[in-house]
Parts: C-alpha cells; sequence; structure tokens
C-alpha cells in the first residue's frame, strides 16, 4: 500500500469554487524555463490549444494576465503567473517533507490495524538530500521490502537511532578542518565499536542567488551585507551546524545577518525562497539551485553518510541498499545534478576518514 499526501489549490470566484489543476503550475514553470508556451506543451506533453485554453480560462477568472506572449521573443510570465508558481512552489518545497514523514507514519499505523500480510518496512531518518530520496526510489521499485524514510536534522537523525526509532539514520559532515570542528556533537552520539559508516554521495553546499547575481555575493562574508536578505536552515539540521561553523571561521557575526532568525526546513523551501524574491540569499545544495534556476556560490564539500548498527551490517536489506548505492542505476539517477560526486557511493567508510 503506498500513501501519497499532496496540495490541492481552489479559488472562489463570484461565489462559485473553482478547483486549480496540477497542470496549470507545471505550465507555468516550464514557460518560465523554456522562454516559450510552445516549447512548455512540448516539453509537458500537451496540445497547444489545451495550454492556451487553461492560460485564458485562468486569466478571465483573476481577471490578470499570467503569461505574456510577445511576438518574436518567445513567452514571460506576468506578475500574477510568476505569484502563483513560486506560492506553489514554496508550499511544496516547504511541507511536502512532512507530509510524506506523515504520510509513511500513518501508512504504517493504518496497515497495522488492517492487519495486511506485507513486506516488513525498514525506517531510515536522514538528513534532506537528494541521493537518499533516490536511493528510497530505487528500494521500494527494486526490493522486496519497502523503505519508509522520514527527514529530519542531522542530528536528530542520529538521535532516532540512538533511541531505536529508526534503523539507519543519514547525516552530513564537512570535509577535512571544518568537519574536525564540528564533529564531537556526532561522535556524542556515534560509536565506531558499534556502528558501521556507508557512503552515500560527496556534495557540495554553498551560497544560492538569483540568476546573474544581482546583488554581487561573493563568499560568506557577503551575508553581513544590510542590503541582502538570507534564509537560513532550522537549529539542528547539518546544514546549519555548517553554516554557523563558516560564520565562526571567517569571523562573521550572525547578529549582523538580516534574515538569520528565519528558517526553513528542507534545501528546496531555501532554493524556492531566493527564487522567488522573498530573500536574496540562501544556503545549500547545488542541485537545488540548478532546480529552481539560481546560482550557485561553492563554498565546501561534504560527506553524506548512513549510520548502521553493526548487528544489522550483515542484514539481507542492509546488503541491498549497499548493493543499490553502487548500481548504474543510482549513479545515473544523480549524473545530471551538478555538485554531487558518486564515486564511492556503497563503500563501508571508517570513522577516521570521516571524522578525523
Amino acid at each position: 500500500m503506498d500513501i501519497n499526501i499532496n496540495f490541492h489549490w481552489q479559488m472562489r470566484h463570484q461565489g462559485e469554487k473553482h478547483d486549480i489543476d496540477a497542470i496549470l503550475f507545471h505550465l507555468l514553470e516550464a514557460v518560465q524555463t523554456e522562454g516559450s508556451l510552445k516549447k512548455a506543451t512540448d516539453r509537458l506533453k500537451v496540445s497547444y490549444r489545451f495550454a492556451w485554453g487553461l492560460v485564458n480560462k485562468w486569466e478571465s477568472l483573476l481577471g490578470h494576465p499570467l503569461v505574456i506572449l510577445e511576438r518574436g521573443r518567445g513567452a514571460r510570465l506576468a506578475p500574477a503567473g510568476e505569484k502563483l508558481m513560486h506560492g506553489n512552489r514554496h508550499l511544496s518545497a516547504s511541507f511536502s517533507p512532512e507530509l510524506d514523514n506523515f504520510a509513511t507514519q500513518f501508512k504504517r499505523e493504518f496497515e497495522a490495524i488492517l492487519n495486511r500480510h506485507h513486506a516488513e518496512g525498514f525506517n531510515i531518518f536522514a538528513s534532506h538530500g537528494l541521493a537518499v530520496g533516490a536511493l528510497r526510489d530505487l528500494i521500494n521499485q527494486q526490493s522486496d521490502f519497502q523503505l519508509d524514510l522520514h527527514f529530519h536534522g542531522s542530528l536528530e537523525s542520529l538521535r532516532a537511532l540512538r533511541n531505536g526509532d529508526c534503523h539507519i539514520a543519514g547525516f552530513h559532515i564537512p570535509v577535512g578542518e571544518l568537519g574536525h570542528q564540528v564533529k564531537q556533537g556526532y561522535l556524542e552520539i556515534l560509536n565506531q565499536e558499534t556502528h558501521q559508516l556507508i557512503y552515500v554521495v560527496k556534495r557540495n553546499q554553498g551560497l544560492m542567488v538569483a540568476a546573474g547575481n544581482p546583488k554581487q555575493v561573493k563568499d560568506i562574508h557577503s551575508l553581513a551585507d544590510s542590503n541582502l536578505t538570507f534564509i537560513n536552515r532550522q537549529s539542528d539540521s547539518g546544514t546549519r551546524l555548517l553554516l554557523d561553523q563558516l560564520l565562526q571561521v571567517n569571523k562573521v557575526s550572525a547578529s549582523r545577518i538580516k534574515g538569520y532568525l528565519n528558517e526553513e526546513f528542507t534545501h528546496m523551501a531555501v532554493a524556492a525562497m531566493v527564487a522567488s524574491g522573498a530573500a536574496d540569499v540562501g544556503f545549500g545544495i547545488a542541485p537545488m539551485a540548478d532546480k529552481f534556476n539560481l546560482e550557485f556560490i561553492p563554498l565546501v564539500w561534504e560527506h553524506y553518510c548512513l549510520a548502521v548498527p553493526n548487528h544489522l551490517i550483515n542484514d539481507e536489506r542492509v546488503t541491498e541498499i549497499i548493493s543499490l548505492l553502487k548500481s548504474q542505476a543510482f549513479h545515473d539517477n544523480l549524473a545530471g545534478y551538478s555538485g554531487y560526486d558518486t564515486a564511492r557511493s556503497g563503500e563501508t567508510v571508517s570513522f577516521k576518514e570521516i571524522f578525523g
């Protein structure tokens, strides 16, 4: 049994309710990316006539244009179209991981009530990222067991592992000296005598800004510019720990950063806020900058690993996870993302290598 929970937009106009089909949001995103209504319809595999009718319908209901067509210059989003697109993006980016977590938990509890006979689930609590999501999808498509993936911050995930709330925990930590400086929080929970580390991916984190970098953001020191608005990650996330360490090393006071206390819970939500113009700069992974057509300023590489209790390392489900991490399918799934290195995916790595 699979349970998916999605957003549903509805608008009331002159006393009548109108459901906004998801295709409208997909169309607006495609127009922004392609710069052409025709190319957008080709990308979505819908007819030009259907797309034109959909746009006209909602322009009529709203009383404002959504898409501006310019002879010889393609198409671009009008302010109302941009607002709708960014609103849907932000909602999805902010709440989809929490809805996924709820759906996963509800499915398990509901199946227990129904007394259904199904493959035993396997729980991973992990820091949000595309690589672990790709792993989950491969397992659920190709394996005999279902992987229940819950997104939480790195330290929160490791605490869940210690408390027996999950089988495996996914976390990330910066490479090199920065990692050495923050390792204590991880090693208070993990122990090389009782845990094995499986490498998932090496990834790059940095600053995400609007295309063309209009505010001329250069590095971590730029965050103290009073003309910039920043969007942060939540406390206890590995990304927040990394940012705070970068600020400390570079002697940048958090109190000087406008928006430091404004938090989002995923890389996607941070990127969506920057893309919408609600923030000028965010800190996160390179693929999210690509996804939202943002410019990326790389700052630091980090390890993303799975922590596995020793008593599970030979479990057939863990063996399957390692096999899939090494598979061509996993590599191909991430091949299109910048800032990801899968050369060591699936390797068992030592505590010394990761934590120094």
